[in-house]
């Protein structure tokens, strides 16, 4: 197989009918593009209909490419400043998972591992795999991090390294009282008091860290837009057995653990991972993806690039 990564990226680029200039929508507003490095929207077929993904594709490619999986109930556009960042040398690809974001729902909901088995099928169609682009590396955060476990662990020949920050870590009585808590629809009011609690949550956790209104608005209205069913996600969450599966993990995995109320569930998952890494990052708290780009940035690349 010819493994030169700028003909992969012509044979991706083939396989998706599309010219590298076809898609000329930028989808980060506000944000620098060039010439070298553009971002854009696609869909392509998955298990339940259309997977919208975003992606950053540069004219050079010298990494191995990168798919992010985002938290719940956001989209990929979780991701678009850190797919800016580490976009200049490399693909990246958000999908937003089914059901969020501009993805096709399923018809109920789902488990972790039906996710991960539409995400096969997303990055094939994407063109790696045995399409000629070979297996990829995976970034997750919260949801996202239990969707690229189980897709390392189901298609190993998928996916090459895991960046892991936020693991949803549960067991025992603690994954049933929060699944009893969390994956269970949210009452709604005529007077919209849900709506402005929801405002509220991603106020009160975003505003401190120096996150921008317009940049919680995106994520609030991703929210919204998921309805009555942006508890979905949950229902896999909480229902995965990550203790069974966890141990079956064999890639390289890196933690970046950020102290937002996790951090002692990640470093229990790195345990039962066959080679992961732990990174201290106590200087972090919530909306990483936001607030400390340049952090994350280097640490991924520091393991993504070796």
């Amino acid at each position: 197989m010819n493994t030169n990564p700028n003909l992969i990226r012509r044979r991706i680029l083939q396989a998706l009918a599309l010219s590298p200039m076809a898609l000329s929508f930028p989808w980060a507003i506000g944000k620098e593009t060039t010439a070298e490095v553009k971002a854009r929207r696609q869909y392509v077929d998955g298990v339940w209909g259309q997977v919208h993904v975003y992606s950053v594709i540069p004219e050079v490619i010298r990494q191995n490419a990168l798919m992010c999986f985002h938290p719940s109930p956001t989209s990929g556009n979780y991701f678009r400043d850190y797919m800016l960042s580490m976009g200049t040398d490399r693909m990246v690809f958000a999908m937003d998972t089914p059901g969020y974001g501009k993805s096709d729902p399923p018809p109920e909901p789902p488990a972790i591992k039906e996710l991960a088995e539409n995400a096969a099928v997303t990055l094939e169609e994407l063109g790696f795999g045995s399409r000629g682009g070979g297996p990829v590396d995976a970034i997750g955060y919260h949801t996202g991090c239990l969707i690229a476990a189980e897709l390392a662990i189901i298609r190993p020949d998928l996916i090459r390294r895991l960046v892991l920050p936020g693991i949803p870590y549960y067991e025992g009585k603690a994954r049933q009282e929060a699944y009893e808590n969390y994956a269970k629809p949210s009452e709604k009011s005529s007077d919209g008091k849900h709506i402005i609690t929801a405002w509220e949550f991603w106020t009160k956790n975003l505003l401190k860290e120096g996150v921008s209104l317009d940049r919680i608005t995106e994520h609030f209205a991703d929210q919204m837009r998921a309805g009555s069913n942006s508890w979905w996600a949950y229902h896999g969450v909480f229902s995965y057995e990550a203790e069974k599966r966890f141990p079956l993990v064999k890639q390289p995995v890196l933690v970046p653990n950020n102290y937002a109320g996790l951090e002692d569930a990640s470093r229990a998952a790195a345990k039962l991972m066959q080679n992961a890494k732990v990174i201290e990052m106590p200087e972090l708290s919530k909306g990483i993806f936001d607030a400390a780009v340049k952090p994350l940035v280097k640490v991924s690349r520091g393991f993504l690039d070796t």
